[in-house]
């Protein structure tokens, strides 16, 4: 979750390639091939919506107490 929103509303990441000229350290090659190694499949993109992340449909979902048929 590093580098995500403080909303917290995205369950799975969008993934980007790994560039180390995303990162503020300086890597050497064996760094930088540890990072692409361990995360081969990429990291997250906090720039994208999650993967099928879908728009609010409301804030709060009310019931009618006067449906009850007991």
């Amino acid at each position: 979750m590093a580098g995500s929103s403080v909303k917290s509303d995205i369950i799975k990441c969008q993934l980007e390639p790994v560039d180390a000229a995303d990162y503020k350290a300086a890597f050497t090659s064996e760094h930088r091939s540890r990072l692409q190694s361990t995360f081969a499949g990429g990291v997250c993109d906090w720039t994208q919506p999650g993967v099928e992340q879908q728009e609010l449909i409301g804030t709060w979902i009310s019931f009618d107490a006067g449906d009850d048929q007991s």
